[in-house]
């Protein structure tokens, strides 16, 4: 989880709830958990069994429908099938997708809209589809797959300028460093 994530408020009237999606598709170090499975402190009516004790990752965490005055009752982690969070200092947003649910991005109203949000790309935004650890780069007209990237792998993506014109690329480096 992020900085970004850990020291956003929520907008006003929004909480948890039964959600806990994050509770899923976020891996947990301090926990060792990994990501697409849930937590064992996970209740299933909602809310976390280790509420007092859950580790900064947790215990901070929020997701951009819970900071968001703009993502209406249907961007619920839980309804939507996905996570959203930014990191990279607000420069890259996640969108972590339930595997179980590995299509839930491309459903309306969702996908209109993260192709809109994607055109922040030509500012030097990136947006980023997760499923498991497979990535799509998201840019206003296409979507570059790079497949499975392991973990110690980083991800670079933007525009070069080719023939006079820009174009999208993503690629991942060999060290994350």
């Amino acid at each position: 989880m992020t900085d970004a994530a850990l020291y956003a408020q929520p907008a006003a009237g929004k909480t948890c709830g039964f959600c806990g999606l994050c509770c899923k598709v976020l891996a947990i170090e301090a926990l060792d958990k990994a990501d697409g499975v849930w937590c064992s402190h996970f209740r299933k009516g909602g809310g976390c069994g280790n509420y007092e004790h859950r580790p900064t990752a947790c215990r901070g965490f929020m997701c951009l429908w819970i900071t968001s005055e703009k993502l209406g009752p249907e961007w619920r982690p839980d309804k939507a099938g996905f996570v959203m969070y930014t990191d990279r200092d607000g420069k890259r947003l996640n969108l972590v997708v339930d595997a179980g649910k590995p299509a839930s991005w491309r459903r309306e109203p969702y996908y209109s809209y993260i192709k809109n949000m994607s055109r922040r790309a030509l500012d030097g935004y990136e947006l980023v589809v997760c499923i498991g650890d497979r990535r799509i780069v998201v840019f206003p007209g296409e979507e570059i797959d790079l497949g499975v990237i392991p973990p110690d792998r980083k991800l670079v993506s933007g525009y070069v300028e080719r023939d006079g014109a820009l174009t999208p690329f993503a690629m991942v480096l060999a060290d994350a460093d």
